[in-house]
């Protein structure tokens, strides 16, 4: 029996998107799973026989008994990702449902697919207890297994010092409350997006530019990491973040930042367990909270994050996770 971890080749997508899969892809490789490359491809424009051809393709060594391990979303069709998880079954292998994101928790839509996928796995990775219940609710009661972060492979950069500044690295669109910002002084990384060309960037903010997913943690050398994303229209970013597991708090952890986010998310609550940083109902909050920050409160939280620093850093997450879909597996 041979156990796979499927990766989702798309060379023309930007390193940072792709950094989550990658490391898992080779983590799960060195835990002894043989890689499943997948293609990435328009399977709207084919047909149904044409796109079963091709499922047939990658799955020609599949046999009974194996193990496939699912990085979801692929971003692929949705006839695609069921056909995909009956081949696998119809060949009397297990289907692992390993979830990055779950669009249904983020975004408004008519008809989601998800759920009724999600229903058919024979096991799911989640990022929380708080994500299998939500599961649960819309009617999907398969097993899961909780892993609370994402790693994030690459040799650890010196420690962040302690300054009263803070770092936002992420999507600026899940952010619209950047553009109206008054706080501490806040250093922005990533992409401009073709929408905010005309934005102003208020004074408090200094953007420091876009860096590949390898280099960015060199770049993070002081201050704290914010994680703070919006809702808006049919857009539910923040809401989400009260289920799932950022990976770009393990970004902050791997610099050695504490941490700042909303007291009602799920890393909020890792935050205040841990003791890595602290918690805010609102952004308003955060000047007050700044200033009263000392270098020894700054110390102590940096203490306090180096062993989950580490973890992240060696793969222990993910490895954990893995052992206990064998685990899972061999006893069903």
């Amino acid at each position: 029996m041979t156990n796979w971890i499927t990766q989702t080749i798309e060379p023309w997508m930007p390193k940072g998107a792709l950094k989550a899969k990658d490391d898992y892809a080779k983590i799960a490789q060195t835990s002894g799973f043989s890689l499943l490359p997948l293609e990435r491809y328009n399977d709207q424009r084919f047909s149904k026989e044409e796109r079963q051809k091709h499922i047939e393709a990658a799955l020609k060594l599949i046999v009974p008994g194996d193990t496939v391990v699912h990085q979801f979303p692929t971003y692929m069709s949705a006839d695609f990702e069921a056909e995909w998880l009956t081949a696998i079954q119809d060949k009397k292998a297990n289907y692992a449902l390993l979830i990055h994101d779950f669009e249904p928790f983020r975004v408004t839509k008519a008809d989601p697919t998800e759920f009724a996928l999600a229903q058919k796995a024979n096991l799911i990775i989640t990022h929380s207890q708080a994500m299998s219940e939500s599961l649960a609710k819309m009617g999907v009661n398969q097993a899961t297994i909780v892993q609370l972060l994402f790693d994030y492979l690459g040799p650890n950069p010196p420690l962040a010092s302690y300054q009263k500044i803070l770092n936002y690295a992420g999507t600026w669109q899940k952010a619209p409350w950047l553009q109206d910002y008054q706080g501490p002084a806040l250093k922005l990384f990533g992409n401009r997006p073709k929408k905010w060309r005309d934005w102003q960037m208020p004074a408090d903010i200094q953007w420091a530019g876009n860096f590949e997913p390898d280099d960015i943690q060199n770049h993070l050398s002081a201050g704290f990491g914010l994680l703070w994303d919006s809702d808006f229209n049919t857009r539910h970013y923040q809401s989400y973040t009260k289920i799932n597991a950022p990976h770009k708090a393990s970004l902050y952890l791997k610099a050695g930042l504490p941490i700042i986010a909303w007291q009602e998310s799920q890393i909020g609550r890792l935050i205040d367990r841990y003791q890595i940083g602290f918690t805010i109902k609102d952004l308003s909050e955060l000047e007050a909270r700044m200033k009263t920050i000392t270098a020894d409160q700054y110390q102590n939280w940096q203490t306090n994050l180096l062993p989950l620093r580490e973890q992240v850093s060696q793969g222990a997450f993910t490895k954990k996770t893995l052992k206990g879909v064998t685990d899972f597996f061999h006893k069903n």
